[in-house]
């Protein structure tokens, strides 16, 4: 398979898996908002983020398995490759055991830690418990999910995700018809999410990547990719404390904060679902940065650099402009117009996940180089800042203290790829890289300007149509109104270039 035909096959089961994904929590919060009432409910978003935050215990494994696997395929060194996919699933039955004793720890004596009532923490104590007993499946999926990510085998996760996303679906289905228990649905949707590990498992053997699926112990060959690892697993605790931290500061610092968490579930919906695209792209990019840089394969690194930033960054103003530009009618549609004061705090973050993304092919190469000391120490000091600014900022602004705290620790990450990275490491011109990003942007803000002043409709347009329907035909007028316009600006300039993916109809 070629370059693009992979990058876009990947990428478009990948998005479909993300908005779908995304669709069925458009339509399902207020639903079960409506089911366990909206104090319940920050209970389920606490309970999900604590559940994130546990995978910091893959220690980083997740990018240097999918990185060495990668090298060693290059070189040819299926044998290697087997060996330690197979150590690494021994390593992760042991994370497995530590994250069970964790969150039983919590569950059973962590009651001071929240600022929840008893009642409330009771059905924490129960979600907790669902998360411990699944725990050994779920982290079995990660550990065949890293070797077939690594083999250019992502559209066959992102199908298998796609399944279980339907079968969430048939979940809250179930739940809203025979009114399940807030503990009970959680128990099942962590189920969905644990039986990924029995086609992902299927799928390597029968492909070979591993000779069995028994556990083993070549702890030796598996060395350079924990090490590695353990760097990456430096920059992922901060990366994930600087994103997960935010709910779990805010139900600390925030008295009576279910509600609060309940806000900050509803304005995350959107920037969640553009990050988990976008962050898409990075692990889909690895194993060919990795194939370059094993290959050190200048012109290839250049070419991409360029290229997919240019590319990555019209992803990013694509995924993002749209809700930028609709964030009052989203959160209406969404959660009603009670709620549309949110919309200020959901377009920051937006703009925030837009200046993100676009050095995903940057970052990919940085971690294919394995030179994150820098990122490392730059990452836990804006995160030590986010958490610091968010605790301040909590009392006074609630939920916005979450966002301004993010907008800030991103800030200062991508101020170090320009700053260093690009330069030092990548030998890269930062000035080219950052045109990459700039006028792709400045396009897409010309064409928003407009829009932002000149369109401005109301649902009354629509006649006696439901008002969240007509809330949503706004988003998609207001949407199309300044697509249309962008990709054909784009076009024109020659900023997007059809000819760079003929190699997507090659057979």
């Amino acid at each position: 398979m070629g370059k693009e035909r992979y990058y876009a096959s990947s990428f478009i089961w990948s998005t479909a898996t993300k908005v779908l994904n995304a669709l069925v929590g458009f339509v399902s919060v207020p639903l079960l908002i409506g089911q366990f009432g909206r104090a319940e409910y920050g209970i389920l978003t606490l309970a999900l983020s604590f559940n994130a935050y546990m995978h910091l215990l893959d220690l980083g494994m997740n990018t240097g398995a999918v990185r060495y696997f990668s090298i060693w395929k290059t070189e040819g060194d299926s044998a290697r490759v087997d060996r330690v996919a197979r150590t690494n699933l021994s390593f992760y039955s042991l994370v497995a055991v530590l994250n069970m004793l964790i969150v039983l720890g919590v569950a059973l004596f962590g009651e001071g830690l929240f600022s929840i009532s008893h009642a409330q923490f009771i059905t924490l104590r129960w979600c907790l418990f669902s998360l411990a007993a699944l725990s050994l499946f779920s982290w079995a999926a990660t550990a065949f999910n890293q070797l077939l990510v690594a083999d250019m085998q992502m559209a066959f996760t992102m199908k298998m995700s796609f399944a279980a996303v339907l079968l969430k679906i048939a979940l809250i289905v179930i739940t809203l018809k025979a009114s399940l228990s807030l503990p009970l649905f959680f128990f099942f949707l962590t189920l969905i999410t644990s039986l990924l590990i029995i086609p992902f498992a299927w799928k390597c053997r029968r492909d070979g990547l591993v000779t069995c699926l028994r556990p083993a112990g070549y702890w030796s060959d598996f060395k350079p990719a924990f090490i590695f690892s353990l760097s990456i697993f430096a920059l992922s605790f901060f990366q994930m404390t600087a994103s997960e931290s935010r709910p779990l500061v805010l139900g600390i610092c925030i008295p009576e904060a279910a509600n609060t968490l309940t806000d900050f579930k509803i304005i995350s919906v959107v920037p969640a679902l553009i990050v988990a695209i976008g962050g898409s792209l990075s692990g889909i990019f690895l194993p060919n940065t990795s194939g370059m840089v094993a290959r050190d394969d200048r012109a290839a690194i250049e070419r991409f650099a360029y290229k997919w930033t240019r590319y990555t960054t019209i992803i990013a103003n694509i995924l993002c402009v749209p809700f930028i530009l609709c964030a009052a009618e989203v959160i209406s549609a969404y959660v009603g117009q009670a709620n549309a004061h949110l919309s200020v705090w959901m377009v920051i973050w937006c703009v925030t996940v837009l200046i993100q993304i676009h050095t995903t092919p940057g970052n990919s190469l940085v971690l294919a180089f394995g030179k994150t000391k820098a990122l490392v120490v730059t990452t836990a000091i804006s995160c030590v800042l986010s958490i610091a600014i968010n605790a301040v900022l909590a009392k006074r602004f609630g939920v916005g203290s979450a966002v301004i705290a993010y907008f800030i620790y991103v800030s200062v990450v991508i101020g170090l790829y320009y700053l260093h990275y690009y330069k030092s490491l990548l030998r890269l011109n930062r000035w080219k890289m950052f045109l990459s990003f700039l006028v792709p942007t400045a396009v897409a803000a010309a064409v928003y300007i407009p829009c932002q002043l000149f369109l401005d409709l109301d649902v009354s347009l629509f006649g006696g149509i439901n008002e969240r329907v007509a809330y949503l035909l706004i988003c998609i007028v207001k949407t199309l109104a300044w697509l249309l316009p962008y990709a054909a600006i784009l076009l024109a300039l020659g900023i997007l270039k059809p000819s760079e993916f003929k190699g997507l109809v090659k057979k």
